[in-house]
Parts: structure tokens; sequence; C-alpha cells
């Protein structure tokens, strides 16, 4: 007999449906049951996800609040913002001061003459000449009268630059001279009647003119034709000066004669950074004012609370339960929420250790605790006031601060092994600044190419120097080698400096940098053995010495280090006194100590790492139990087909021995009489 191989052929049934239908209800019991595990996990990890992040918002806040700096923001106004406006860093000290502009930077600028004939230009395309122009920057002295350059004294450190005009044409010589980015500005300004080429100097101050030379290739420079038109120097002057250059003119506080090349002043306020954009009417003075930037301070605070307040609420929705509807929060009755919690109220209902009881809590500047959900309620009255009291009492309440009783005793830095407390301040010795002191008067007359260079060394960084050659007094030389020194680029950009004073002749360089990496040394040049002798007395800089709380601490330049219950404490030591110099009370505020929790718990290695690894192996781990369930649901459905199979080809078997039986006795002789019969 043949084998049956489509299911149900052979007893009628429907195998397929069958064995799918068992096979359903034999999975629905354990798949439901993982899929509530999985559920449980996936909702503890949104749980654990949400409380991270308000846990990170509120840390974010803190940053604002965390550091002593961000109290010492300072604001700027001007009471005349049309003639100067300015930005204050936090070291600008609180105050007013008076400004009587008189006059602001002007930038150099010349312009082709329209009274010679052949400067007469009606098209940007009329040709002028072509050549080399050179220019070079310094100082010009112009007479106006007859419209000539009388003197032009370069700049030391400025360097020559040249031109190479091959397209002679007005707006040729303009693309040369812009695309060439030599410090000066080519432009072209019809003036009703002729096109007039203009050159104007970048950058202002009366050291920042400049003079132009002509190589013309078919004519001299003292021509009045060709590219000598542009000529502007002490031999021909075919330009004419239109704005010569100027440096701004200011008294500040009532010391007049302060001059800058900049309209930008950024060294003569310690702190400030003061734009001049007009001139003062006389005798109107302008007012700037320095003061506290107290609004910063403010919004940092309100954003602190509201995430504080942010998180709170977020910790009551995950930890929620509700008898009537028996719902309850994602991470309801979970140890590490309520452990978060319990930590973060801690902190924040106790007093800052080492602050006077009125000023330890929260609530001395208008933040209370809702008694209803734990939230915090911000008085931004009372928060007003204590900054405009006494806004260090306020530092004190966020942020790591050491409070000193010495004024020349300033607090820098601390670390996380810092202990609060009160550190007793010892000096031994004082940091000082490294000195050169020549052995002999300086030679008060500088010639060029003779005695003017000189190899300096500051701070560990080299360079050379050129004097300007002319006859000096000793106050009027130690500027001019304090000015070339100051304003080496090597020097900037190393920040080093030096301050270069005289007595009897005799010159003094100090480095303007304390500690033993402080180094001032005029090693060579030309000019050094008349500037400072054969034998010049050249002392290396020291850095404090001292110590905190009885212990060592470590020195370098002005700051003082400590150790032990001081460790990573620093402050700057200025002054004159050694000895005992008072004590420094440190204490940790509540945005401090938060940051140190919120980043322990936060960590990579932290407390909700194992968390969300631990749910996320137990998710995998239901994948995997998913995949045993498929296995062995496909194992059982085989094995009840197969069963299905043979209960199919059982009943077919039965089927056809049936019909079989029913024919043979259909055709048995007494089936026939039987029938007779019965008629």
């Amino acid at each position: 007999m043949a084998t049956i191989t489509s299911p149900g052929l052979g007893s009628g049934l429907d195998v397929n449906a069958l064995v799918s239908q068992l096979i359903a209800a034999e999975s629905q019991v354990p798949t439901a049951r993982l899929d509530r595990r999985e559920a449980g996990f996936q909702a503890r990890l949104s749980g654990f996800g949400t409380l991270k992040s308000s846990l990170s918002a509120l840390q974010s806040s803190l940053s604002g609040l965390r550091t002593v700096s961000s109290f010492q923001g300072k604001t700027a106004s001007s009471s005349d913002s049309k003639v100067l406006t300015a930005t204050a860093s936090s070291s600008a000290a609180l105050g007013n001061h008076s400004f009587d502009v008189t006059q602001l930077a002007v930038s150099h600028k010349t312009s082709t003459d329209p009274l010679l004939a052949n400067a007469q230009f009606t098209s940007t395309t009329d040709v002028v000449g072509t050549g080399t122009l050179t220019f070079r920057f310094g100082t010009t002295v112009y007479d106006t009268g007859t419209d000539t350059v009388t003197t032009f004294t370069q700049g030391t450190n400025n360097a020559t630059k040249t031109v190479n005009i091959t397209d002679g044409s007005l707006i040729g010589i303009v693309n040369a001279v812009n695309d060439a980015n030599i410090g000066v500005n080519a432009s072209i300004i019809f003036d009703g009647t002729n096109q007039r080429l203009v050159f104007a100097s970048t950058s202002t101050g009366a050291d920042n003119s400049f003079e132009v030379t002509v190589d013309d290739d078919d004519l001299n420079d003292t021509d009045t034709s060709g590219l000598s038109l542009l000529s502007f120097n002490t031999t021909s002057s075919n330009l004419l000066q239109t704005d010569a250059a100027l440096d701004a003119n200011v008294t500040i506080d009532g010391i007049s004669g302060i001059k800058s090349a900049s309209n930008t002043l950024t060294d003569i306020i310690s702190g400030l950074t003061i734009t001049l954009l007009d001139t003062t009417t006389s005798p109107d003075k302008v007012t700037l004012t320095v003061g506290q930037d107290t609004d910063a301070i403010s919004s940092n605070v309100s954003n602190f609370v509201s995430n504080y307040n942010a998180l709170i609420t977020t910790i009551n929705d995950l930890d929620s339960f509700n008898p009537d509807t028996r719902e309850a929060g994602l991470l309801n009755g979970e140890g590490v929420l309520r452990s978060v919690q319990a930590r973060i109220r801690r902190i924040i209902g106790t007093p800052v250790a080492g602050l006077a009881d009125a000023k330890a809590t929260l609530s001395s500047i208008g933040i209370t605790t809702s008694s209803s959900d734990g939230t915090l309620v911000l008085d931004n009255t009372k928060l007003q006031s204590a900054l405009d009291t006494n806004i260090n009492d306020v530092t004190s309440l966020f942020a790591g601060l050491g409070n000193t009783t010495d004024p020349l005793i300033e607090f820098s830095d601390s670390s996380d092994q810092t202990l609060t407390g009160t550190f007793a301040v010892n000096i031994t010795s004082l940091a000082t600044q490294a000195t050169a002191v020549g052995s002999v008067a300086a030679n008060l007359t500088i010639t060029g190419g003779s005695n003017d260079t000189l190899s300096v060394s500051v701070d560990g960084t080299a360079a050379t120097v050129t004097l300007a050659a002319g006859t000096y007094t000793a106050a009027t030389l130690a500027a001019e080698v304090q000015s070339q020194i100051n304003t080496t680029q090597v020097f900037i950009d190393a920040g080093s400096s030096v301050s270069v004073t005289q007595s009897g002749g005799v010159l003094t360089l100090k480095s303007n940098k304390y500690g033993s990496t402080s180094e001032v040394n005029i090693a060579g040049g030309n000019g050094r053995i008349g500037l400072l002798g054969l034998t010049p007395v050249v002392t290396a800089g020291s850095n404090v010495t001292g110590t905190i709380d009885g212990s060592s601490a470590t020195g370098e330049g002005q700051f003082l280090t400590g150790s032990n219950a001081a460790a990573g404490l620093k402050i700057k030591v200025t002054g004159s006194t050694t000895g005992d110099r008072g004590s420094i009370t440190f204490s940790r505020g509540y945005a401090e100590q938060l940051d140190d929790f919120l980043s322990e718990v936060l960590a990579a290695d932290g407390v909700f790492t194992s968390i969300t690894d631990g749910l996320n192996r137990q998710v995998s781990g239901i994948t995997e139990e998913r995949a045993v369930l498929s296995r062995r649901l496909v194992t059982l459905e085989a094995r009840v087909r197969s069963r299905f199979t043979a209960l199919d080809i059982l009943i077919a078997q039965f089927q056809t021995t049936s019909d079989f039986l029913t024919q043979q006795l259909s055709n048995l002789p007494f089936s026939n009489l039987g029938r007779n019969n019965r008629r």
C-alpha cells in the first residue's frame, strides 16, 4: 500500500490546522511568561534611563555654581554707548571710571591727486602703469601746506612689502594690492568727477602709516605719470594724504595723555576691554561702571533649582504607587532609587561645614524645601538681597571656597582630597622675579647696525630685538628696551614679558613672571655691553615656600599648594611679609558636594552601569530562552505531526480494508439469496 504524503487525505481531517493549534496552545503560556519578564526588564531599563537623564541634567546645572570663578563675573556699563563700550573679565575691579575721549585712533589713508593731469581718471579701467609698488610702515610727518612727506621713519618690527603690478588699470592695481594682503587695502572712490585710487592702512595708530615707492617699468618715481602717480615718500609725494595716522587719545580718571594705536584698549585698565567709538563733547565725560554680574548668578541658581525640582518630580513618579488602580511607577520599590534620593536630600539638608550657622544653609539666600513633595522653592527677592549684600556668602554656599584672614593671601583652587576646616598659613620665603641688572650706566646713543641689537631670553624663550636708532635719556631708553621686548611676537606667544627700569642710568630688566621658571637675560647682541656692561648681575626667580596647617606645602611661583588635610588646597601669596599669615577656612558648598556625588553615581563604572548591564544581560537571557522554546516547539511539532501522519495512514488502511470487505460481501451468493427471499 502506498504511503500517504498529504496529511488528512487518508482521514479527511485538517491535520495542518490541528497541529498548528496544538503548538500554539503549547507555546502560549511560556511565551506570555517570557513577554512579561522582558517587559519588566525593559520597563526598569527605561526607568533607570529616565533617572540617569535627570541626574545628568542636574549635574550640568551645577557647572555655573561649583567653582569660585562662576561667581566672579563682572559687567561693564557705559553712560554713553555711542562714545565707548566695554567688556569686563572676572579680574576687573569693581568701581567707576571717567573717560574723556579727545581723539580716536585713525588709519592712514592716501588717494590719487585729481589736480595732476595724468591722475584725472574717468573709468575704473583707465590705465595708470605697471611696475612694482614698495610699501614701508612706520611714522610719517606730512606737510599739509605743500602736500609733501617731510619725514618717514620705518618701524623696527615692520617688514617692507612689495606688490608687482602687471595689470596697470585702476581696478587691476586694486586687485593686486588687496590680493597681496600686505596690511594695506585699496579701493576706488568716485568723487563726482574723477575715479580716485585710495590706499588705506589696515591698522590704526600713528606708528602704522605707510610710504610708497615706485619702480616704474617706463618712468622713474619722480614723474607725475604712469605708476609713479602712486608714489608717497620724502622724494616724491604724488598721492595726497587724506587721513593722517593717529593714536587714540584719552583722559581716564583725570590721567591725561593716554594713547593707543587701536580704538580697542586692552591693557589700560586691568580686566577691561574698552572699545572707543566716538569722541566726547567737552566738558561732558563718559562714566564706565564695573559691577558684579549678579544676573548671571541668579540665572544659574534658578537653573539649579529647576533641574533639582525636575529630578525630585522624576523620582516621585518612578517610585509612585496608586492603591486604587494598583499601578506602580517603573522603579517602585527600587533600593537604588531611594538611596540616590536620600543621599541628595541629605546633602541639601545638611549645613555647609565651616560656615557660620546663619549662612550655612540654602534658606539663608531664599531657597527652602516644600513639605509636600520635597521640591525647592526660590525667593528671588531674598536671593538678590544676598547677592547685593555679600556675594562671598552666596559663593561659599555653592562652591568650594577658601576664606582667608589675610587680604594678601588669595584662595585659588582645591581638589577632591581637600578636607573642610580652618588651616594656619605660615610663609618662609616669598616668590621672586628674575632680574638682570647692568654693571654700568647704559650707553644712551643707539646707532643702527652698531649697537642696536640684543639677544634676549625671557622665561625660557629667546629672540633678538632691535632698538630704534637715536639718542635717549635713561628713562626713554628703558622704555624702548621694554617696548621692543614686549612687542616681539615670540614673547607674546609665550606669554612672557618684562619691565625695564633705571636708577642712575643703570638698567634693570625684570621678568613679569614669578618663580623658578622666571628668567631674564641679555646673552648677546652688538648692544649688550653698551646696555648692561661686561658683568651684569643675573638673578633667577624663586618659588614661595611655607606651610599650610603645619604641613610642608609645594610652591610654584606665588602659589602654594597644601598636603595632608589641606591636600590640593592652593593659595596665591602676595605682599612682603613672611611668618604667620593668618588662616584659610575651606568649605565645600552644595554644588560641589552634589557634583562630587553625581560624578560618582554617573561614572562609567558607577551604579547605573552595573544595573543596566545586569538588566541587559537578563534581556539577552530571555532572547536565548525564546530561542530554546522555539527549538523545543519545532521538535514538538515534528513529533505531533508524525503521530497525526501515522494515524492518518492507519485510518486510511482501515478505510481501504472496510471498502474491500464491503465489496466482497456484496459479491457473496447468500447475499443475493437473501434478497430473493425478501421478494
